[in-house]
């Protein structure tokens, strides 16, 4: 009893998934060039407002495409995407101040220690699947919160909190110096962002994304094959950690400073909620996220709309997306593309 059932679907549903793997990745390429082009295009046409958005909006999708693949390729639901990115930022900062580094060295080292940091918090995890690493997840993002809303986030101060004490001038983290104006930065945090998708879908091609494929389905499928699953999981949890460290070094880098305020847990609530509406399994999920997480908001508040409507569209979409979507409005989008392609290729075929 309790043992998995291996039926004919279940044998065959490694394949399955791995096809749906390629497809929504691989497929997805050229939605996901053409989104990148599109608003390298049309955001230097926006005001300083709007590239600001936009440039935050990129920064979120980078830390939600590491929730997405745990929640796609691995079945775990993290419910600290947020308060992840917040810390980034928070050791991006200390960085900076303490050493001085350019800001790629800053960018590289804080996605490393992220991503340590995401592997010390999911090691409790690597046995099992579930409840368990949404819990843990969700403490550190309550958790995160009480600390900076409580100490704040380091300004150049020295000990280990990097705090300033008395009249000294708070410091700011300096952007890169290839980008220190608005729109340099937005075009910095693009380069950025596609470098990111880049690098996970080569992990996500590699061997290590068919072991995570095959855990998804089952521990036990997984461990049959020969998969070390605690292994495989430890490395989800060390790439979904270095996305977070990067998109917080970026975002630490766009304001100069950051705010307790703004890493709430119910924010990593959000932004899980938002991944799944907009689809974890393609990175146009991640940018459709990143956009409702973002400029929606925005653009509402443009139009004089509370930022509560926004909650409730986000809520509706949610129970919309668990119930008749559960790839997403990016699979959607992919099926209906998928659609018009064979019924145009059926039209030229008649002809």
């Amino acid at each position: 009893m309790g043992a998995h059932k291996l039926t004919t679907d279940s044998i065959a549903t490694p394949a399955a998934v791995q096809a749906r793997a390629w497809r929504d990745g691989l497929v997805a390429y050229p939605g996901t060039v053409a989104f990148l082009l599109l608003m390298a295009i049309a955001v230097p046409f926006l005001g300083a407002f709007w590239v600001r958005t936009f440039t935050a909006m990129l920064i979120i999708a980078i830390g939600a495409w590491g929730v997405a693949i745990l929640q796609a390729r691995l079945g775990l639901v993290s419910l600290a995407g947020i308060a992840m990115i917040g810390l980034g930022g928070w050791i991006a900062l200390r960085l900076n101040h303490a050493t001085g580094l350019p800001f790629e060295v800053v960018l590289i080292l804080t996605a490393a220690i992220t991503a340590m940091v995401a592997l010390v918090l999911g090691l409790p995890a690597l046995r099992h699947r579930g409840l368990l690493y949404s819990l843990l997840t969700l403490m550190f993002a309550a958790a995160f919160h009480v600390i900076v809303s409580s100490v704040g986030f380091p300004d150049g101060g020295s000990g280990f909190w990097g705090r300033v004490t008395g009249s000294t001038q708070r410091m700011l983290m300096p952007r890169p110096a290839i980008a220190q104006g608005h729109l340099a930065y937005f075009f910095y945090v693009l380069v950025v962002v596609a470098l990111c998708f880049a690098f996970s879908q080569v992990m996500l091609r590699s061997r290590l994304g068919r072991a995570w494929a095959m855990i998804r389905i089952s521990d036990s499928v997984a461990q049959s094959c020969g998969i070390r699953v605690g292994w495989a999981r430890a490395k989800a949890f060390a790439l979904a950690g270095g996305l977070a460290g990067v998109a917080g070094c970026l975002w630490a880098g766009s304001v100069g400073q950051l705010d307790g305020r703004s890493f709430d847990p119910l924010q990593s609530l959000l932004l899980f909620g938002l991944v799944v509406v907009a689809g974890p399994w393609s990175m146009i999920g991640a940018l459709l996220a990143g956009f409702l997480y973002r400029v929606f908001p925005a653009i509402l508040d443009s139009l004089g709309v509370t930022g509560h409507v926004a909650t409730m569209i986000f809520g509706a979409a949610l129970i919309h997306a668990i119930v008749t979507a559960p790839r997403g409005i990016a699979g959607q989008l992919e099926d209906l593309f998928a659609a018009i392609s064979r019924r145009l290729d059926t039209e030229r075929k008649r002809q």
